[in-house]
């Protein structure tokens, strides 16, 4: 790779376009919300102002994104005491339910899935014919590129109001499970680990974020399998003493010598521990190494 371009793939971008977007976003949300909120439905527990929080998450919030016109991820949480004892019914009864038509007709009553299900209904009336809106294991996504500039991941999440870790729940509407994921814990180590690091850490993220890019285009590999998550936990692991320097051209060097010469074994998560417990990266050591792979073909 030409230096030139290693070091271009290093810059910040612009956040303007992505703050509009976010306003004119969480207005579409709040409004479909609202709109489900009028009809007073039974089986959709109102969630309050005082148990629910809206808020980005991911590159944008970080700054390590390189796309001005990428995914943002809007989380919609709740504390709601009474919508956290209906999933967890709701998981035994589904768990405990080998027949899928059985499944079907377990009660979704007051759970964080049927609003999820409900809402999608509401959402596609907020844009046009060019946009595309459906389910993923992480949420509502909404492919509204050409309409609006951006895609759109709606997650939900529930969250005990006396956990001080803020222990988030993500609830995935396909297998009807969640995932925690000590998110602000996360935050908090990708600045700290910035601030050791004089900034070159978001840096280096960026450069391979790039390269990940690079390699989706190339279609060898899916972006389900390598995410910017997993992205930002691999470089996590480049010991800061390799980021040390002014010139991000060597430091990206060192940090590629050392990914493909370490022993990744020794990998871990944010909070120090074993790497695939950060569920967000969806990471695994064949992943790992097939990331590592792909960088070593296209260096």
């Amino acid at each position: 790779m030409d230096n030139e371009l290693i070091s271009g793939f290093s810059v910040k971008k612009d956040k303007t376009q992505v703050q509009e977007f976010y306003n004119l976003a969480l207005n579409i949300l709040t409004s479909a919300l609202d709109d489900l909120y009028s009809e007073n439905n039974s089986e959709i527990i109102k969630l309050s102002e005082e148990t629910t929080r809206i808020f980005p998450m991911g590159d944008y919030t970080n700054d390590t994104f390189i796309d001005q016109t990428g995914e943002l991820e809007i989380v919609v949480a709740t504390s709601d005491p009474q919508v956290i004892l209906n999933n967890n019914n709701y998981m035994k009864e589904v768990s405990s339910t080998k027949n899928k038509k059985k499944i079907k007709e377990i009660s979704r009553n007051g759970t964080v899935d049927i609003l999820i299900y409900k809402l999608l209904e509401k959402l596609v009336s907020y844009f046009n014919e060019t946009t595309t809106l459906f389910l993923t294991n992480d949420g509502i996504k909404i492919l509204c590129l050409k309409e609006y500039g951006f895609k759109i991941l709606i997650r939900f999440a529930t969250y005990n109001i006396d956990d001080v870790n803020a222990i988030l729940y993500f609830w995935d509407p396909l297998v009807k499970t969640q995932k925690a994921t000590n998110l602000f814990e996360y935050n908090e180590q990708i600045e700290k680990k910035n601030s050791e690091t004089n900034g070159n850490y978001k840096k280096l993220v960026r450069i391979y974020k790039n390269i990940r890019k690079t390699i989706l285009l190339n279609k060898w590999s899916m972006s389900s399998e390598l995410n910017k998550y997993f992205v930002e936990l691999i470089i996590f692991n480049v010991p800061n003493s390799l980021m040390v320097g002014d010139d991000i051209v060597k430091i990206f060097y060192k940090s590629y010598n050392y990914l493909i010469n370490c022993n990744i074994l020794n990998f871990v998560s944010f909070d120090k521990k074993r790497i695939n417990t950060f569920s967000l990266a969806k990471i695994n050591f064949y992943k790992i190494n097939n990331y590592i792979r792909l960088v070593k073909k296209l260096i």
